[in-house]
């Protein structure tokens, strides 16, 4: 019994340094059900592993729906059709235009709705008011649990700041499983995955790291010069890296 214990203590490490946080979360929450593991001595881990997932909101996320959405693709300037009414804004500082567009958003159907939210996330987020900006991301993938792209940026954004690593290896593993062509997101993935690292000093993280931005590198398109200037430079660091520690 006590090895079948460890062999699922050890898979439940093993899904989560690999990116699968969801299925992670999922066995360790069936294996604190199973009343003769209390007495084990990875009990208390494993429910403090659970209950810090929970803090980071695992138990009350949205769940995509069966329906299938044609996902955003990323330009070449790393733009996406859905930021194209902050683009505007930016270039033109019209801030009461830019207000009365977001209003119309705002009336719409479900997807303008959560478009405007995704839309005032980045404008908080390029302000410096992150807590506006968490709350707006939020919103955009609660109305629209389907696109990638919100759960994307949402995971990025949260790795820019620096904020809850698990929180953002969740939300990016739900984009990755929407949209699992775009390069953008096995990116963020990948700079996640490096914040595990350079945090815990737990070097299990790597190989999903390095197979992540792996990925990334594969699926760029031609037109993505700056994802791959971006790809290049981080893989150089990480190399750097590796070198001093290992």
């Amino acid at each position: 019994m006590i090895k079948q214990f460890d062999e699922r203590v050890k898979y439940i490490n093993e899904l989560f340094e690999s990116g699968q946080v969801k299925e992670s979360y999922e066995v360790a929450k069936a294996l604190l059900a199973d009343p003769s593991f209390v007495s084990d001595e990875s009990f208390l881990m494993v429910q403090q592993h659970v209950a810090l997932l929970q803090a980071n909101g695992y138990d009350n996320m949205p769940k995509p729906t069966e329906v299938k959405l044609k996902q955003s693709v990323e330009r070449a300037d790393e733009s996406y059709p859905e930021r194209d009414v902050l683009a505007a804004y930016l270039g033109s500082q019209d801030s009461e235009l830019f207000g009365k567009v977001v209003d119309e958003l705002l009336v719409g159907p479900v997807e303008a709705q959560a478009n405007a939210y995704y839309t005032m996330a980045e404008f908080f987020w390029l302000a410096k008011e992150n807590d506006k900006a968490m709350a707006q991301y939020a919103e955009a993938v609660k109305l629209q649990p389907n696109k990638a792209l919100y759960w994307g940026a949402f995971a990025q954004f949260i790795n820019r700041i620096e904020g809850s690593p698990y929180l953002a290896l969740r939300l990016i593993e739900e984009a990755l499983q929407l949209d699992s062509m775009n390069p953008r997101w096995y990116f963020v993935q990948g700079n996640i995955l490096l914040q595990f690292v350079a945090t815990t000093k737990n070097l299990s993280y790597l190989p999903a790291l390095e197979e992540a931005w792996s990925k990334a590198e594969k699926r760029c398109s031609a037109k993505q010069v700056a994802l791959k200037v971006e790809l290049a430079k981080s893989k150089d660091a990480l190399a750097q890296w590796k070198k001093q520690m290992l």
